[in-house]
């Protein structure tokens, strides 16, 4: 007979990847557990944009957003893209116990455009009932200093929307922030993870070549 593996021991062969990120939000028993999977599995998937940038230049949001709804697919989380969720949603996730996460992806090019989609997943696509109170604005970027891009729109955020409170990301990862505030339709708390993906590609070799 084969050899039988436990969960912990898989999960253990698989710490630090994509497949763990997979197989804990198979096994989650909680809402902040497939929270936390998703998140990381996000995490992955924009990673791989970040390797591939000088290959992701002239893509436009809705390619870049598709390409991360593979890779989340190939994982099992079943994402989708343009769903209909009080409007077409950039990324829909559905779980269990009425579990859904919401994201909003835009390639950064005025503070304005990033707004709107803060709006929207605010206002317009999130219930912010239990469950369904967190997402995500996931940001395109071809800045030079995606950290200094991400703290002017946490300040920006700020100054345009009245009632949001902003905090440093918990896990350490200094291009992202938080940001919280009471939902207008359910009177929850709804929090919003705003994540750069760094995707400036203007090699100094290239330059001297020429």
């Amino acid at each position: 007979m084969g050899q039988e593996i436990t969960v912990d021991t898989l999960l253990l062969l698989q710490s630090g990847t994509a497949l763990e990120a997979a197989n804990k939000y198979t096994l989650a028993q909680s809402h902040e557990a497939r929270l936390e999977a998703v998140r990381t599995a996000l995490d992955y998937a924009c990673n791989e944009l970040e390797i591939n940038k000088h290959l992701k230049q002239d893509l436009s949001e809705d390619q870049l957003t598709i390409e991360i709804c593979q890779f989340l697919s190939a994982l099992g989380f079943q994402p989708r893209h343009d769903e209909q969720v009080g409007g077409h949603c950039d990324i829909v996730i559905r779980g269990k116990d009425l579990f859904v996460w919401l994201a909003e992806a835009k390639w950064h090019t005025r503070y304005g455009w990033l707004d709107q989609g803060f709006k929207q997943l605010a206002t317009r696509y999130s219930t912010g009932v239990h469950g369904q109170d967190q997402g995500e604005v996931v940001i395109y970027c071809k800045n030079r200093d995606a950290k200094a891009m991400l703290a002017r729109w946490r300040k920006e955020l700020g100054d345009r929307n009245e009632g949001i409170s902003t905090f440093d990301d918990p896990a350490g990862n200094e291009l992202a922030f938080w940001s919280q505030h009471q939902h207008d339709a359910s009177g929850l708390q709804f929090r919003v993870r705003h994540k750069v993906v760094s995707l400036h590609h203007e090699p100094a070799d290239k330059k001297e070549a020429a």
